[in-house]
């Protein structure tokens, strides 16, 4: 655990060596949605650990891609599990704290509302937790909204991050030309994300047009995903989410962990 925690260190120095343009992005992004989740609505504040997901890898290791010292983990004596142990833990950690103290923060702002002194009269018709809360019927309350989506956005986020660091061990040079803004050659590979998210959009326009008829089986599907997140207040559709969120970081851990055994560096 020693050697671990040494290389975390390791990696934190490495981070705030020199300039670091995605870390200065990283904290404008928290300050924005802080500035947002007090001003606006705590729900705003749901970006933030959504976003720290995409940011986390980029931020940490942005000088060692930038001076190209990544080779030099193959010459000191560490093991690359241990390697991939400690980077996994640091990142999955950070986020982790992180993403509870903008809840803790959000959760503020949901109890005091001073967002409401922004809107005047029309407060509790902006408040948008209390409408989600309302279009519930009642199976929801306004912390239970909350609670909710910020379960969602913190699972989203862990996904990305684990997702995150599964690519940078299997191929740094090209997270060093995403880093770098240069082009990179597209692969089959690359499509699948955007081919998903368009089949799912257009099944979702056939199924409301009616050019499908899936539209029964989709209702009893949304039934029960409401039914789901009416239980326990959200809690239980919020700790699924959470649950799934780390089966996930686990597997990619796992793979990372197979992958990067068997890689030449």
């Amino acid at each position: 655990m020693k050697k671990i925690f040494d290389l975390m260190k390791a990696d934190l120095i490495t981070m705030n060596g020199g300039k670091n343009s995605m870390k200065t992005i990283a904290v404008l992004i928290a300050v924005c949605c802080g500035f947002t989740g007090f001003c606006i609505s705590p729900i705003a504040g749901v970006e933030c650990p959504f976003l720290m997901g995409v940011f986390f890898v980029p931020m940490l290791f942005r000088n060692e891609l930038k001076y190209r010292s990544g080779k030099l983990w193959g010459l000191l004596p560490i093991s690359r599990r241990d390697l991939v142990n400690a980077r996994f833990l640091l990142v999955l950690g950070l986020y982790t704290v992180s993403s509870l103290l903008f809840y803790l923060l959000m959760l503020i702002s949901l109890v005091f509302k001073p967002y409401y002194l922004f809107f005047g009269e029309d407060a509790e018709k902006m408040d948008i937790v209390a409408l989600l809360a309302e279009c519930s019927g009642g199976a929801l309350t306004a912390l239970g909204v909350f609670n909710l989506i910020y379960f969602a956005g913190f699972a989203i986020g862990m996904m990305l991050a684990a997702g995150a660091l599964r690519n940078y061990f299997n191929d740094p040079e090209t997270a060093e030309l995403l880093l770098s803004l240069g082009k990179v050659k597209t692969r089959k590979k690359d499509y699948s994300a955007e081919l998903i998210a368009f089949a799912a959009v257009l099944l979702w326009v056939l199924t409301v047009s009616d050019v499908l008829p899936i539209g029964t089986a989709a209702a009893v599907i949304i039934q029960l995903i409401a039914q789901l997140a009416g239980a326990a207040n959200g809690f239980l559709l919020g700790t699924v989410l959470a649950a799934i969120a780390v089966f996930s970081a686990v597997c990619k851990y796992i793979c990372t962990l197979l992958e990067y055994d068997e890689k030449e560096l």
